[in-house]
This record gives structure tokens, C-alpha cells and sequence, in this order.
């Protein structure tokens, strides 16, 4: 036996609620609410502010999705999507054969790192256009109001805490290697001190004041998202680029839209899960869920048995491998969507699962999963596409990249019961390191989430859409509005979301509990569990070598299960709750 620091935190209730990733992000939705504004002007809002205070996680000129619930049950997708420039293309990075492995990267590295740090890691820039045009189409306030808090937070500066002083230190080098973010995030070429010793009585924590970005800011307000990607903001910021030597162009700005579709929908015991429709986390999250209640129609188990957990993980695994198979901009290339998410090839899954078969695994110890089912197909589901399409493509790459992590979410559902998520990334840590001086916005770093090799699914083209990670999802029951769930945290994302949905809908749990509860993640080579549940995995003799335990005693900014950001809508009261291990903050109007 051993002792655990078990860490809860409590929900808030009112009649409007939001959780964002932190407080100033949720003090800014707040005032919308209260100006009268609706959860679309509250999650824009804060999804701006989370723009300027979170660099080491999210950029305005980075990428995103939104899903909004209307009152009447009808869901929106708003998509923001990361994209390549046009001048992209599949042989721009040199892979470093000398590397077997460099954190973040996965296997197979790029020399220099050039994918995800420097302007050649840059997408197109499309969250400005995304958040404004969802809130002119679904909001009630004014971009002057809506912009307010994100101006003055740029203006005013953020403090910094412990863990952006520490991110700064393991991103030091490539900081300092460009002008405008080691005038912006450095302190003398070194890392700002956090007051990591206290606030109340022992210090007075720094600032990051960015004068320039709340000029850019305030001339969008004034004179609207246009001066930027067909303006003066626009021309500068691809000054930059031309500067350093980055692809992105005129027409690429110019061809930036925000895309307003219906999103994807998985019917789910007795509620509707919606998702995006573009390549992020969507179609790994509903497959995992599609698998999960196959494997138990009827009575899923509420408890963290041995057995729920391994097969939790087993559905994982199985999404995972086809994951890092199959999926990629269906633009591009032939993407068996209709089947992954089939209830044929669900039931086919299920049944390997409920038998005992193994999991689709890497064949050799020292390769990656990402890596490694890039070339190989653990199954083939274009048999279960319908319109009698067989089509088994082929995809050969030599190697992959694992995903790049660094992301924010919102969560708010109002008093008239419409309901946002938002998840919006720079792609990576402080994304390209790379800040434009003339506007004072931070380049992302899109290209990090392709296959930096030739001949795979989601290898590199020009205009083509990346497969991100980012996962936001919303729940509904009987057509009302019942949950938007979202999170940070790299791939980790996707099984996070997807246990917190369980919890909610199977477990009976309310917004703290789910997001507290002690999750599992099966996206790499290990499963990654919570140190609670060392007990209720002690059983799972096949897989007992491969489980690794986060440790949860004092990591409270950890990636390695993701951090939940949760508002759920209880008859006409909204509960909202985020990871207790993390800098999360909700608030309700009462």
C-alpha cells in the first residue's frame, strides 16, 4: 500500500458557466455574459485572451475548431483548420537519420528541427479569421466589446508563473535564435524568474507586456479581421516571413475561410456526440466510443476494474493504429471515414477485443507506434465503406513524426442553454519560437503535425490540411444542450475527452468528478495511468509491462493524461469544472 496526494476540485454552478485553461480567459467570458452577450461571445472572447497569455500553448495566428450548440438542439461546426502553404511540399525537410529519437519529434527527426521550430514550421494563420467570423455569424456584442479584455491582457501583460518560466527554459535555445521572441519572452537572453516560491508574501511575479499585438488587436477591432489577411497587418506579417525566409505568401492569407458545416455526429447510449468534420482528434474519438459500446450494449461497467481498463485500452490501440494509418485531408487523398466509424467494423473490432486478441502493437521495441502503422495496416475497413468500395490504398513511408503538443480549450454554456467548445493551438510549445515584430504575433507550428516523409497518408503537400490533435466535443440529450468537453494536452487529448464523455453519460459522474476521475491514456507504445489506479491494473497480466504510472504528487502542470476543460447543463442549471491538476479555472453567473 502507498499514499496518494489526491487532488479535487470543486465544480462551480449558475445559471451561465465557463471553464477555460485560465483565470484571466475565464474573467473575460464573464463580462461578456454579463454585457448580455451570449456563449459565443463569451468562448471568443476568451479564446482571445488565451491567444495572448498562453504563448507557450496557443497563437492568434495558429489554428482551431469550434463546435456551437444552439438552444434548439441544431450543433455548428466552425473550422479553423491548420493548413500548409501553397508552396509547400513533400520533400522541404531533410530527415536526421543520425537521431533514433528526440522528445516530441518521434523517430524519424528533420534536421534542425526545421518542421517544428523556425518560419518553415509556420501554417497558414487562420484562428483571427476563425473566431471572428463564428462571432459576427453567432454572437451579440460588438468585436470592439469582445476584444476588450484580450487588448488590455496584451497591453497590461500577463504575469508569469512557473510553468511558462520553465517552458521557456526548455525551449531556450530556439527562443533566443530569433529576435522578436527573445525580445518578447526573454529576460537578457535567459528565462523570466517566476515567484515559483509564492505570490502572496515573497514576490511580485513578472510580466510579458506585448504593446505591438494589442496595436494589432485593436486595429482588427476598429477596422475588422480584413486588415490582417487582405491588409496592412497581413503585409507586414508576411514580411517577416520573406525576411527569415518562410513560404507563406499573399495567397495564402487571401485564400484563408472559416468553414460553417454540420459536424459529425455519433449516436452514443442515450445522448448525440458531436464533433469536427476536418482532420483533428474527431473520427479516433467516435471510433474509440463506436468500439467501446459494441464491446458492452448493454450495462458498460461504471467501475475501474482490471478488465474495463484493458479494454479501454484495447479500443484505443485499435483507433490509434488506423489513426496513424488512415487518416489525413480528405481533399487530398482517399480517407475510409464511412468505414472507420461503421457499426460493421465496430462489432469487428469489438469482437477482437471481447475475445482476448492482441492489440495491434509495434513489432519491434525500439519503434513507435506513429512511426511504425504510418507503413502497416492493422486492418482494412475500406471493406466496411459501403457503396462497394474495396479500395485497400497503399501508404509506404519510411518514418513519422509523432504529433506536436501545445494547446488551449473553452468551454461555456449560457443561461439559454446554447453551448461552445473551442480548441485553438499553436501546435507546438511557443509554436515555431518564431514572434513577427511588426505585429507581435507568434508563427505556429502547423507543419509539425505532418508526416515529414514522402508516400503516407498525411505527408506533406501544399494547401493540404495536417491531422491535429485537437478534439473539441459537444454533447446533447434529447435535443438540449448537455456538455462541452475539450482539452489540452497533445494526442493525449483524444482519450482524455473520450473518458471524461464516458464518465458524464455511463458513470453517472458530475463535472468535477469527471474531470478528477483517474483516466488512462493508450496512444503510444505504453498505456500512461494515473498512480491511483495501480491497484486496479495490478490484474492485467498481459499488459502489466507496458503500463506506466503518472506520477500526480506535484505535476500539477503535466501533459502525459491532458488537462479537461468541462461545463455540463443540468435542467437549467450549468455546472462547470476543470483538471484539478492544472491551472484551469472555471466561473458561473449566479
Amino acid at each position: 500500500m502507498r499514499s496518494h496526494n489526491i487532488i479535487f476540485r470543486t465544480e462551480v454552478i449558475g445559471k451561465a458557466s465557463v471553464s477555460t485553461a485560465r483565470r484571466a480567459s475565464s474573467d473575460a467570458a464573464a463580462i461578456m455574459l454579463e454585457k448580455g452577450g451570449n456563449a459565443v461571445d463569451a468562448g471568443v472572447a476568451a479564446a482571445f485572451v488565451a491567444g495572448v497569455i498562453e504563448p507557450m500553448e496557443t497563437t492568434l495566428a495558429g489554428s482551431g475548431f469550434m463546435l456551437i450548440g444552439m438552444p434548439n438542439g441544431k450543433v455548428h461546426s466552425v473550422e479553423f483548420a491548420p493548413r500548409a502553404p501553397y508552396k509547400a511540399h513533400e520533400n522541404m525537410f531533410a530527415i536526421d537519420v543520425r537521431r533514433e529519437l528526440d522528445r516530441g519529434l518521434g523517430i524519424s527527426s528533420v534536421i534542425d528541427n526545421k518542421n517544428v521550430q523556425g518560419p518553415l514550421a509556420a501554417g497558414v494563420p487562420a484562428t483571427l479569421r476563425g473566431l471572428i467570423d463564428a462571432q459576427r455569424q453567432f454572437g451579440k456584442l460588438p468585436l470592439t466589446t469582445i476584444l476588450a479584455p484580450a487588448i488590455s491582457a496584451a497591453a497590461d501583460g500577463f504575469n508569469v508563473d512557473s510553468y511558462f518560466a520553465l517552458e521557456a527554459l526548455d525551449n531556450l535555445a530556439a527562443i533566443r535564435a530569433n529576435k522578436g521572441a527573445r525580445a518578447l519572452f526573454l529576460s537578457d537572453g535567459m528565462p523570466p524568474k517566476a515567484a515559483h516560491l509564492g505570490t502572496t508574501s515573497l514576490g511580485t511575479p513578472l510580466q510579458i507586456k506585448q504593446s505591438v499585438l494589442a496595436d494589432t488587436l485593436q486595429c482588427i477591432a476598429e477596422k475588422g479581421v480584413s486588415a490582417f489577411y487582405t491588409g496592412h497587418l497581413g503585409e507586414a506579417f508576411l514580411r517577416t516571413h520573406s525576411e527569415l525566409g518562410g513560404l507563406l505568401c499573399r495567397e495564402d492569407l487571401a485564400a484563408v475561410e472559416t468553414k460553417i458545416t454540420s459536424p459529425r455526429r455519433l449516436r452514443f447510449r442515450d445522448v448525440d456526440i458531436w464533433v469536427p468534420q476536418a482532420p483533428c482528434g474527431a473520427v479516433t474519438q467516435l471510433q474509440i466510443l463506436n468500439i467501446w459500446q459494441k464491446i458492452y450494449p448493454n450495462n458498460p461497467p461504471t467501475e475501474d476494474t482490471s478488465e474495463r481498463l484493458e479494454r479501454l485500452a484495447h479500443a484505443s490501440w485499435h483507433a490509434f493504429a488506423d489513426r496513424y494509418h488512415w487518416l489525413a485531408d480528405s481533399e487530398f487523398v482517399q480517407v475510409p471515414e464511412q468505414g472507420l466509424l461503421s457499426d460493421t467494423y465496430a462489432k469487428f473490432l469489438a469482437k477482437y477485443i471481447i475475445n482476448n486478441e492482441p492489440p495491434p502493437r509495434c513489432n519491434l521495441s525500439s519503434d513507435t507506434p506513429w512511426n511504425y502503422f504510418a507503413g502497416y495496416a492493422a486492418h482494412n475497413p475500406w471493406v466496411h465503406e459501403g457503396n462497394d468500395l474495396k479500395k485497400h490504398v497503399q501508404w509506404s513511408p519510411v518514418g513519422c513524426d509523432e504529433p506536436t503538443e501545445g494547446t488551449t480549450h473553452v468551454s461555456v454554456i449560457d443561461e439559454n442553454g446554447m453551448s461552445v467548445s473551442i480548441t485553438h493551438t499553436a501546435a507546438n510549445h511557443f509554436g515555431a519560437k518564431v514572434v513577427c515584430e511588426y505585429t507581435g504575433l507568434l508563427f505556429d507550428a502547423a507543419m509539425g503535425w505532418f508526416n515529414a516523409r514522402p508516400n503516407a497518408a498525411n505527408s506533406i503537400a501544399g494547401g493540404k490540411r495536417p491531422l491535429a490533435n485537437m478534439g473539441p466535443m459537444l454533447l446533447t440529450r434529447d435535443g438540449v444542450q448537455f456538455a462541452a468537453i475539450g482539452a489540452p494536452g497533445g494526442r493525449r487529448i483524444i482519450n482524455a475527452v473520450v473518458q471524461v464523455a464516458l464518465n458524464l453519460v455511463e458513470r453517472g459522474m458530475n463535472a468535477s468528478e469527471a474531470c478528477s476521475a483517474p483516466r488512462i491514456d493508450a496512444s503510444g507504445t505504453n498505456i500512461l495511468a494515473s498512480e491511483r489506479l495501480e491497484t486496479n491494473l495490478s490484474k492485467m497480466d498481459v499488459l502489466s509491462s507496458d503500463v506506466r504510472f503518472v506520477s500526480e504528487q506535484h505535476q500539477g502542470y503535466s501533459y502525459e493524461l491532458a488537462r479537461p476543460v468541462l461545463v455540463v447543463l443540468d435542467a437549467d442549471r450549468t455546472h462547470a469544472a476543470t483538471d484539478p491538476y492544472s491551472q484551469g479555472y472555471s466561473r458561473s453567473l449566479p
